[in-house]
């Protein structure tokens, strides 16, 4: 298992309303913020059951940083892919 894979099938696994409202927090030195957020997005982009999963509909991972407190954030997109104009 890769090192930041565990933060991304955490946040995945939780209810989607949970994910976008309470996240998943980490505690890690400030300057390692932007390295950590990158990392578990990279987890996402990767996940292509994930993605398969959603079809047509898109989720939004963002982030907050408070300190050395780093929490993730799921969000679903309300825009859906219309095929039926191509």
């Amino acid at each position: 298992m890769r090192m930041y894979q565990p933060i991304w099938c955490q946040l995945k696994a939780m209810p989607l309303s949970e994910a976008s409202k309470k996240g998943v927090s980490v505690t890690a030195n400030r300057r390692l913020h932007q390295r950590i957020y990158k990392a578990v997005v990279q987890e996402k982009y990767k996940d292509l059951p994930y993605k398969m999963e959603l079809g047509s509909q898109k989720t939004i991972l963002w982030h907050k940083s408070r300190g050395s407190i780093l929490t993730f954030y799921l969000t679903m997109s309300v825009k859906t892919i219309d095929y039926s104009c191509l």
